[in-house]
């Protein structure tokens, strides 16, 4: 097939792109290369803030010099229904050419829409960095977050693209949910984040302390709540001292960041999350035991009875419910090892990069056949 990958997330797309490409597809990523991070792509939609409006200018020069190949694809997937750093009504344009253009259009839901947002601040997944203890909660430091996806032309926009989309996919449960219950269920198809599992991934806590990395996004700590966890973590240490290393590490790059979760045994990750994220995959995938959210209803929701790699923290616990959480798993003996041979299994099982291409061509390459242009 011929499939055009339009914006990219955490590196959901360029990992895609690894996968399709290695099963014989012809793939093109249309991306900004996720801002500071810089990421490979084929066709550059990066909008250089300091010229103001003529870096919105530059991107889309550079769509229309490139406009043939984004016409007679099979497939579309968008990752979001801001494909490009432009303004919204000129992403739904974008959009209604793409769908005009090409076979089938497919939007991912990789990160915040108006109807994810909407359904967290209904307790849509039962707690969220939104809402959790029957509330909702964290307001104002996601006022602008919010603002920004509850404007009238976000909506609009989003509206728009879900409704022309031949197909919805949702990344994790969290993001399936808030769709399950709206119009466009029968568009919706989950697909497993891909992920590139290192060579020589090993399983971790042989011996000596745990070491434990708390990994801190300065801008996204509100989203994360590492912090959170982190604190759990220091309170486990000063209960059995000697038994934990804790190392903090804030901004660091991707990479660097990788080679740091090869030499540690846990990874602080999301306190906020119900499943995995890419961050969290990247570490399971080391051999490196992931605290952060793996909710029993997600692992009933993708089938699996055995494996629970993830020491599941959560904001429905208290403090010291969570700590109680962190000692049985971080101090019963063997139990670190148990879980980092169940990460790679887990990560090997549901995300290998391989078998989620796979599993995007199984869903989209029927529906694509059976639209006519």
């Amino acid at each position: 097939m011929k499939i055009l990958l339009f914006g990219d997330y955490s590196f959901v797309h360029l990992t895609l792109k690894r996968g399709l490409e290695e099963l014989g597809h012809d793939v093109l990523l249309v991306s900004d290369g996720e801002g500071r991070r810089n990421t490979p792509r084929d066709v550059d939609v990066c909008r250089d803030a300091r010229y103001g409006k003529l870096g919105g200018l530059r991107v889309v020069w550079n769509l229309l010099r490139n406009v043939r190949k984004l016409c007679g694809n099979d497939v579309v997937i968008v990752h979001s229904y801001k494909a490009v750093p432009l303004r919204c009504w000129l992403n739904a344009l974008l959009l209604r050419f793409l769908k005009r253009h090409n076979r089938l259009l497919a939007l991912g839901v990789y990160y915040d829409d108006p109807q994810v947002l909407g359904m967290q601040l209904k307790g849509v997944p039962r707690y969220s960095e939104l809402y959790w203890g029957g509330r909702v909660r964290n307001m104002d430091e996601n006022r602008e977050r919010l603002g920004w996806h509850s404007a009238a032309e976000c909506v609009k926009c989003w509206r728009a693209a879900a409704a022309m989309a031949d197909a919805i996919l949702p990344c994790l449960y969290e993001y399936w949910l808030p769709y399950a219950g709206s119009p466009f269920r029968g568009k919706l198809r989950y697909v497993p984040l891909p992920m590139v599992i290192p060579g020589g991934a090993r399983v971790k806590g042989a011996g000596g302390r745990i070491k434990v990395l708390v990994g801190v996004q300065s801008r996204r700590e509100y989203l994360k709540g590492a912090r959170k966890i982190a604190r759990m973590v220091e309170e486990v240490d000063r209960r059995h001292p000697g038994r934990l290393d804790v190392k903090y590490v804030e901004d660091v790059p991707y990479g660097e960041y990788c080679a740091m979760l090869e030499e540690c045994d846990v990874q602080v990750d999301q306190f906020y999350s119900f499943t995995p994220s890419m961050n969290s995959l990247a570490a399971m995938a080391r051999g490196t035991v992931v605290i952060g959210g793996g909710e029993e209803e997600f692992y009933r929701f993708i089938g699996e009875d055995v494996l629970r790699p993830i020491i599941n923290v959560s904001p429905e616990l208290s403090f010291e419910e969570n700590v109680a959480v962190l000692e049985r798993a971080l101090l019963t003996e063997g139990n670190v090892g148990k879980l980092s041979r169940q990460s790679i299994e887990f990560v090997r099982k549901y995300h290998d990069y391989r078998h989620v291409a796979e599993k995007y061509v199984e869903e989209l390459k029927g529906k694509a056949e059976k639209v006519k242009k």
